[in-house]
């Protein structure tokens, strides 16, 4: 699935990566552009999605009451879109808050599903000279849209870190997060490294796009590091705040290491 998400946002450049709706906000835009070098049709749906403490998605296919989805709410158009190399398209996204909506974050998925015209064409051959069911998977890439309603906060602290060696042998630092507000968090994560109090602090490791959705207790984040080792000295993990919630620090904590 790394693969396919990677070859497809290759194909395809989608901005914002999320949309969120608070206050009163009531519409948004989000922008794709093809850029592959050949004409490209997407479809555009809404999947349901719920978040993994690994930081992955599951896909729901029938959500239940108690998950809480944007989707219901906010309508989107148009809902495919067939753009020649370089073309951008813009989808308009409006929101209508029901006026009995218990406050909360919601959350669904807007998804831009890659239809590739020559495989259809092929299966449409196949199908015609009865040689049989060809099957294919197209590629797409997924966005969430936020709607945060009433009084909620965000929040999130830091219940431990592990030091890791990867597959490939790069040394990480796995980053545990407790969930702690009604309200996701995002930001980024930056790790320094410095020998003592008086020495100059580096930073040895950065991770972007880290989310933390109210569905999940913890979550648990491994950033590389540029070091293949790491000597005695001490160490600080801050989670910092973007987007929406840029200039805002969630934790900031140091520890010492080694001896």
């Amino acid at each position: 699935v790394g693969v396919l998400a990677q070859e497809a946002s290759a194909q395809l450049l989608i901005s914002p990566l999320r949309v969120i709706f608070e206050g009163r906000d009531r519409s948004a835009t989000v922008v794709v552009t093809n850029q592959s070098d050949e004409a490209a049709t997407y479809r555009i749906e809404w999947q349901e999605k719920i978040a993994t403490p690994d930081g992955q998605y599951l896909d729901v296919r029938d959500p239940t009451p108690e998950m809480r989805i944007s989707s219901p709410h906010i309508r989107f158009s148009p809902r495919q879109v067939t753009l020649a190399p370089g073309e951008q398209q813009q989808v308009r996204l409006a929101l209508r808050r029901p006026a009995d909506l218990p406050a909360g974050e919601y959350r669904s998925h807007l998804a831009f599903v890659v239809i590739d015209e020559r495989q259809r064409r092929a299966a449409r051959q196949n199908s015609s000279g009865g040689a049989g069911i060809q099957v294919f998977m197209n590629l797409g890439f997924a966005i969430p849209i936020i709607v945060r309603h009433g009084e909620g906060r965000p929040g999130v602290s830091l219940s431990g870190v592990e030091l890791s060696v990867d597959e490939l042998n790069r040394l990480g630092l796995k980053v545990q997060l407790k969930q702690e507000g009604s309200f996701s968090t995002y930001g980024r994560l930056r790790i320094y490294w410095r020998q003592n109090q008086n020495a100059q602090e580096a930073q040895i490791g950065l991770l972007q796009n880290v989310a933390v959705y109210p569905e999940v207790d913890s979550r648990l984040a491994t950033v590389l590091l540029d070091r293949q080792q790491l000597p005695p000295g001490i160490l600080r993990v801050a989670f910092q705040g973007a987007d929406e919630y840029s200039g805002r620090t969630w934790l900031d904590q140091s520890f010492q290491i080694g001896n």
